[in-house]
């Protein structure tokens, strides 16, 4: 307990980015706050309007504005689900259904994987009117996995984000007396810092050495027209793609929001670099919704990424572990360690093992991804849906006794297996199948030169290629990377995951620092209001 003297000590931070992240972390923040009365904390949350180009959009799209207008609901202005979540996104962008079946509450302190599935039954039959070409009410399903259902299905994204706004305006509904939340529908511009000494105690003014978090430090936050001061700032603005030239002005894109493009200014055949989750999506939509005939899918190496199968039965890893990276801290041997749990697991599964370099170096993607599918939908239990989390999850258990130079060699070696490893949906997997083998698409190994003034495509052997459409597909850096002053003594924290369990994992770890940094920043000013003793 802090006691009466920090009676009325107040608290201010900044949450930047208003989807997941940002939902998360301050929910994080209330469960925290609630338990300490005695500090007064406002939080301001930044989240810009999100603009909607009602021209590019679908049919099924344009009567799902209208109706979520008709409901009271402005599109522009939802809060919890981002870009990503955001309801407008078309019904083909779907989730897989384990993650879909994660939600979480913050009024009941909930976080589990049921209170999802039980607000989609609550609202199936808004679902069902707002994604006609999804719900099975209507018999219109693309993927007999797309059902509401049950708890292991496939449920649209923007049903994701929806559920998300809801849970935004209870827990907002729901704040103790002394939290206030204070929303500004602008985007983080830019932000200083400086250290006070004014609330060390007096013997600590020259300690050259104090610890960052026993100082006030405030932070100068700009919006489009506001500079607030605060003590803490929380960057959840997510991910980025390339910044666009003018010179590409109609012919490259950016893969979200969607109605960035749309069926009346793309040709019948488009590239699209990046062949992740977003870059199979887009794929799909152009093909199904947008009129497009062909596209062109372009990784590094003409393969996509695997479907997360959840496994039915455990699988303990035997040589990809902690305690074995311990007798030989180094990235070479956490290579061979997987090479090792690789060749085990498919022995586990009584499948027969293609090699490393043949996982490494898939020459038919379309036949390897049917004979995945074809062994996963027989049985849950392959290698791959085995060792899907503990690869994804193998640097963060193991990077706090490697060196650096070997941390950056073990990121690396899970980038290069990342394909083998990382989520998209089933439904999307099979479609993109069906697409490969109906030679609408077409998988290409290649990079997008951002630098060159004419959309261009770097082949492994040197040969370039210019598409007239590109859809980028690629982000995976911070949104706003030059925005951090670049000092060590900053109450500035980032939120940024690529899963659900990775977000919630970051957002509780920043709320509790920021919340124990608020208990000493309390206790100093109570240190520093007493009287000196003569």
């Amino acid at each position: 307990m802090l006691g009466p003297y920090v009676m009325g000590f107040q608290v201010r931070i900044v949450i930047a980015g208003a989807g997941i992240s940002g939902f998360a972390t301050l929910g994080y923040l209330v469960e925290h706050l609630r338990e300490i009365p005695a500090v007064e904390a406002v939080i301001y949350l930044l989240q810009p309007p999100r603009e909607i180009c009602a021209q590019n959009l679908t049919q099924p799209q344009r009567d799902r504005l209208t109706q979520l207008k008709a409901i009271g609901l402005d599109p522009s202005q939802l809060f919890g689900g981002g870009q990503v979540y955001h309801p407008m996104q078309p019904s083909l962008f779907t989730f897989n259904g384990n993650s879909a079946a994660r939600g979480f509450n913050f009024v009941h302190r909930r976080y589990d994987f049921n209170d999802y599935f039980e607000w989609v039954q609550a609202n199936r039959d808004l679902l069902a009117s707002l994604y006609p070409d999804f719900a099975p009410e209507q018999q219109q399903q693309r993927h007999d996995r797309h059902t509401l259902d049950d708890i292991e299905g496939t449920t649209p994204r923007g049903a994701y984000g929806l559920y998300l706004h809801d849970q935004f305006l209870a827990l907002q509904a729901h704040l103790p007396a002394h939290i206030k939340l204070k929303i500004i529908p602008e985007a983080l511009k830019t932000f200083s810092s400086s250290v006070s000494q004014a609330t060390l105690p007096a013997d600590s003014q020259t300690n050259s050495k104090t610890d960052s978090q026993q100082v006030k430090q405030p932070i100068t936050v700009e919006t489009e027209t506001h500079q607030l001061v605060v003590d803490y700032l929380i960057e959840a603005t997510g991910h980025r793609y390339a910044k666009l030239r003018p010179e590409w002005d109609g012919q490259v894109f950016n893969a979200y929001p969607c109605d960035r493009y749309g069926p009346n200014n793309l040709p019948n055949e488009i590239t699209v670099v990046g062949a992740g989750p977003a870059g199979i999506e887009i794929a799909l939509h152009a093909l199904h919704n947008l009129n497009v005939k062909h596209v062109t899918l372009v990784s590094q190496r003409a393969q996509s990424r695997l479907p997360q199968i959840e496994p039915t039965e455990h699988y303990e890893c035997q040589w990809f572990t902690r305690e074995n990276m311990l007798h030989q801290p180094t990235a070479a041997y956490a290579n061979v360690l997987l090479q090792k749990e690789l060749e085990a697991c498919y022995q586990a599964c009584d499948l027969p093992y293609p090699g490393w370099d043949a996982l490494l170096n898939i020459t038919d993607y379309p036949s390897f991804l049917s004979n995945y599918l074809k062994a996963t939908k027989h049985s849950p239990n392959h290698p791959l849906a085995y060792l899907v989390r503990p690869v994804m999850s193998f640097y963060g258990q193991i990077k706090d006794f490697l060196p650096t130079a070997e941390q950056i060699k073990v990121q690396q070696l899970i980038a290069r297996v990342r394909p083998l490893f990382a989520t998209q949906s089933l439904p999307c997997a099979e479609l993109m199948l069906a697409a490969l083998k109906a030679k609408q698409l077409q998988l290409l190994a290649g990079e997008f030169l951002l630098t060159q003034p004419t959309p261009t495509i770097l082949q492994p052997g040197g040969h370039e290629i210019h598409p007239n459409c590109v859809i980028l597909a690629t982000g995976f850096e911070p949104s706003i990377p030059n925005v951090n002053p670049q000092v060590h003594d900053t109450h500035y924290y980032p939120v940024l995951g690529t899963s659900l369990s990775e977000v919630h994992k970051r957002a509780a770890d920043v709320a509790r620092i920021i919340v124990s940094g608020c208990t000493i920043m309390a206790r100093n000013e109570m240190i520093a209001q007493q009287p000196s003793i003569l």
